[in-house]
């Protein structure tokens, strides 16, 4: 039994038992001396509400669901690994909020909405870990990012975790609508009635595609409420339908970049009253993935942009943690992820040598897709010179780390490692003799760096670039490809056992710096030799396949 439904369970009972004893009372009564009926309240009605549900939606010869992994760039077998994928559309009402003066209020009631989810679980419930990872996609290039997904796919399966991906803005709708108009054409977030002008990117003109704009007669806020919905209907007979007949018994809400943004304004603002009306946490912890500490308005702005306030990091009754990489500091500002005494129960860890994203993965929509939504893929990674210049120092082990502890958190009181802070001078951050970044959760690959990772190729960047090591330097600094791969293992171990690596990640690590180390040009090790790389591996990072392209998040 989750928390909530432990705590649903106890107000029924206290219910009951109040109208048992308001009905002795009443029966004694005379009518005119009835109580009036409670007032609803809005905000309660609609943070304890469940959508309802159809689907799954069949995948048809002319109709697939977006994002399917069959249509990722390299194509995955989930059947293989014993996992299933499936849409559904939920449909329910939202409210439109605002929060001026510190306190939470309706601005509009009762908004209809259909909105879709994607469900990535294991085939048989024999296989579920009971964890659900519910990821806010990012729409910061217009379409349904599924960046979670993207970074521990590999990772979740493992563990026999379910990820659910949430639509999270009109900007979304509309490309779902471009990608599949009859598939989608139920799907609205619109308060307005605006007759539809598919928004669509002109891929000889990228820059006149704004993927922050404001949809006509659309509303970003429905988005609060439908999160809180689709964790209340995780607690419920539907659900678990959703689910495949599987139980959620810890519920994480995560978000990455935009979305994480998306997800501190959540947590501020709607964490506390989804408890109190639900008597309970709708979600065991939040994951934000290099969100910094940003919110934004409950409310869409008059005008295009992505809009942002500065957060507030309240305490909550549940687990909160932050992973930072290195290129937030210029996508944020590095006085934003100055060292500050948090609440007990929230984390921050910054990760030196990383960029805000990986343009590598494969498990994201093939660039046909991508053109289908009305978008434009990122083209650059077709360009082997670019990929070689790219930074493949990975956030992705820090992200798992933290998603593996928040679920020992939230399931048995284990608490994460501590926080863990860039160092910084003057606003700046400060670097070593190699160029890299001091502070931070470091791991072998930067304590023994085989050349300067920096975390954004240029201002504002999303992606890192590298200067690697000569095969002479390296030689002379480690000797060996055994060597160095046995000296970086030696110190992911103690992160291991500090909290901050998971064994996967550690293997991952592994993978990373073997792939460096061809890049450089050191000798493989002799046959037979296979110290320090993990059997299977042959050194390719997982999601890479030493193939192209992804697209850049911001």
């Amino acid at each position: 039994m989750t928390n909530l439904q432990r705590h649903r369970s106890t107000r029924a009972a206290l219910a009951a038992a109040c109208v048992g004893a308001l009905g002795l009372t009443l029966a004694a009564a005379p009518a005119s001396a009835k109580p009036a009926p409670p007032q609803a309240d809005p905000i309660t009605e609609s943070l304890t509400a469940v959508p309802e549900v159809e689907g799954p939606i069949a995948t048809t010869e002319g109709s697939h669901m977006w994002s399917t992994i069959d249509r990722a760039r390299v194509p995955l077998d989930l059947a293989g690994r014993g996992y299933v994928e499936e849409e559904f559309f939920l449909s329910g009402t939202a409210n439109v909020y605002d929060n001026a003066g510190g306190e939470l209020s309706v601005v509009t009631e009762d908004v209809p909405y259909v909105n879709n989810v994607l469900v990535r679980r294991p085939a048989k419930n024999s296989d579920s870990s009971g964890v659900v990872l519910v990821d806010i996609l990012n729409a910061s290039n217009g379409f349904p990012g599924e960046d979670h997904w993207r970074r521990m796919w590999d990772w979740a399966m493992e563990e026999g975790h379910t990820v659910i991906g949430v639509t999270s803005k009109p900007i979304q709708v509309d490309a779902l609508k471009n990608f599949d108009a009859e598939r989608y054409a139920d799907l609205t977030w619109d308060v307005e009635d605006v007759e539809r002008e598919p928004i669509v990117a002109d891929p000889a003109n990228p820059s006149s595609f704004n993927p922050f704009m404001v949809v006509p007669g659309a509303e970003e806020g429905l988005a609060w409420d439908i999160l809180t919905q689709v964790g209340t209907l995780l607690d419920t007979k539907t659900g678990r339908e959703v689910l495949g007949g599987q139980k959620a018994k810890t519920v994480l809400l995560m978000g990455q970049s935009q979305s994480g943004v998306y997800l501190n304004t959540y947590a501020s603002n709607f964490h506390e009253a989804a408890t109190k009306a639900n008597r309970g946490p709708v979600f065991d912890g939040y994951l934000n993935s290099v969100g910094a500490v940003f919110e934004r308005p409950l409310r869409q702005a008059e005008k295009d942009g992505f809009v942002t306030v500065p957060g507030s990091e309240p305490g909550l009754d549940v687990p909160f943690i932050t992973v930072t990489s290195e290129g937030d500091a210029g996508l944020f500002g590095a006085a934003t992820l100055a060292e500050k005494d948090l609440p007990d129960n929230r984390r921050h860890w910054q990760v030196p040598g990383t960029p805000h994203t990986d343009l590598l993965s494969t498990v994201i929509p093939a660039d046909e897709e991508i053109y289908q939504a009305g978008r434009l893929p990122n083209t650059q990674v077709k360009d082997p010179a670019f990929r070689e210049a790219l930074n493949p120092y990975p956030l992705e082990p820090t992200i798992i780390a933290a998603a593996d502890s928040l679920v020992s958190w939230a399931k048995k009181g284990h608490e994460a490692a501590p926080s863990q802070w860039f160092d910084q001078t003057g606003g700046a951050l400060v670097r070593d003799q190699h160029g890299n970044v001091t502070g931070g959760v470091r791991y072998g690959l930067i304590e023994h760096p085989l050349g300067q990772y920096l975390g954004a190729a240029g201002p504002g960047a999303v992606y890192g670039s590298v200067d690697l090591l000569s095969a002479e330097e390296f030689a002379q600094t480690y000797g060996t490809r055994e060597a160095y791969l046995e000296m970086i293992a030696e110190f992911d171990a103690g992160q291991v056992e500090a909290g901050y690596l998971t064994e996967w990640g550690a293997e991952y690590f592994q993978q990373v710096a073997d792939t460096l180390l061809d890049r450089i040009g050191v000798p493989a090790a002799a046959d037979g030799d296979t110290d320090g790389v993990p059997p299977g591996h042959g050194g390719t990072p997982p999601g890479h396949g030493g193939t192209a392209p992804g697209q850049a998040k911001k």
